[in-house]
C-alpha cells in the first residue's frame, strides 16, 4: 500500500512541504531525485529544489507555475493556498507578512480545516487577549464584556472580547470551575512560524498604545524614561541579557503580588541611533 504524500493543507512553510514531499517520493521510489524532480517541472538546474528547500533561493512567479506542475496540485484552492504560502514565508514586511497569515487562514477556513493556528496568532499577536489572560486572576474578575469592556478602557469592541474569551478557552489557558474563572498554568506552545509573524504585530500595538498613554494617563500613573549611550557593539550582547534580568525581576516580583487589580504592560526599547563605520 501506497504511502499517502503529505498534502499542503497541513503546512504553514511551504519550504516543509517540498521537503517533505520529496522524501515521501524518495520511500516510494528510491531513484527519484532532484534531477527528477527538474524535469518534471522543466527547471535548468537540477538542485533548484534542493536550494529552496534549504532557503538559500526564493520562488518566482516564472518558477512557481513549473513547481505546481511537478507537485501534481491540481485542485485550484490547493495551488492557491501554496501560492498564498510562498507569499507569506517569502514576505519580509513584517505587516504585510500579517495580511498574508490571515489570507492564508481564510483560505485553509474554506477548505473546512482546524482554526489552532489562527487561535495561537491572536494570542501571540493581540495584545488584549494577554491583558484578558493576566485579569482573570483578579479576585473580582468577571467574564462579561460590558465589565472588561470598561476595564480595559474601551479600547477594543464587546465582541473582539467575545473573541478572545472563546480562543483562551480553546486553546485551554481558561477555563471555568464552581469557584469561578482561573487559569490554566502551563506554557503555550506556539510553532516558530507563527510567533515570527505575531510578534512584530503584538510589539506594533503596543507601542501604539504607549503613545496614546502618554497623552491620555497622568505622570503619576505611568513612568516614561530614555538615555542615550555611547557604546560598542560588542557590549550589546551584555546590555540586552541585563536588560532580560531585569525583565524577568520585575515579572518575578508582580507574580508574587497578592490579589492584583490592575494589568500594566512594561515596554522596554533598545535600539540603535546611529549607524557605525564599516
Amino acid at each position: 500500500m501506497k504511502k499517502p504524500l503529505p498534502h499542503i493543507s497541513e503546512y504553514l512553510n511551504y519550504r516543509e512541504f517540498l521537503r517533505d514531499f520529496f522524501d515521501a517520493k524518495k520511500k516510494v521510489n528510491p531513484s527519484y531525485s532532484y534531477r527528477v524532480f527538474a524535469q518534471k517541472a522543466q527547471l535548468g538546474s537540477s538542485g533548484h529544489l534542493k536550494m529552496v528547500v534549504d532557503g538559500q533561493r526564493n520562488l518566482t512567479q516564472e518558477t512557481l507555475p513549473k513547481y505546481l506542475k511537478a507537485l501534481g496540485l491540481k485542485i485550484k484552492k490547493d495551488q492557491k493556498l501554496f501560492e498564498l504560502l510562498v507569499k507569506y514565508n517569502q514576505c519580509k514586511d513584517p505587516l504585510q507578512k500579517v495580511d498574508y497569515f490571515n489570507d492564508v487562514m481564510t483560505e485553509k477556513n474554506k477548505k473546512g480545516l482546524s482554526q489552532l493556528e489562527k487561535h495561537q496568532f491572536q494570542f501571540v499577536s493581540s495584545w488584549y487577549y494577554i491583558v484578558i489572560y493576566v485579569m482573570v486572576d483578579f479576585p473580582d474578575f468577571q467574564a462579561h464584556p460590558d465589565w472588561i469592556y470598561a476595564r480595559l478602557r474601551k479600547k477594543v469592541s464587546r465582541s473582539q472580547i467575545e473573541s478572545a474569551l472563546e480562543d483562551l478557552q480553546t486553546l485551554g489557558l481558561i477555563e471555568k470551575t464552581k469557584e469561578g474563572w482561573v487559569q490554566v498554568k502551563g506554557a503555550i506552545t506556539v510553532p516558530d512560524d507563527i510567533k515570527s509573524t505575531a510578534i512584530p504585530k503584538y510589539h506594533d500595538s503596543m507601542l501604539s498604545l504607549a503613545r496614546q498613554a502618554l497623552v491620555d494617563l497622568p505622570v503619576e500613573e505611568r513612568e516614561y524614561n530614555g538615555v542615550t549611550l555611547p557604546i560598542r557593539k560588542s557590549a550589546l550582547p551584555y546590555i540586552k541579557e541585563r536588560i532580560r534580568e531585569f525583565r524577568k525581576e520585575i515579572n518575578e516580583y508582580a507574580s508574587n503580588v497578592s490579589d492584583p487589580n490592575e494589568v500594566y504592560q512594561l515596554n522596554i526599547q533598545l535600539l540603535p541611533m546611529t549607524k557605525g563605520n564599516e
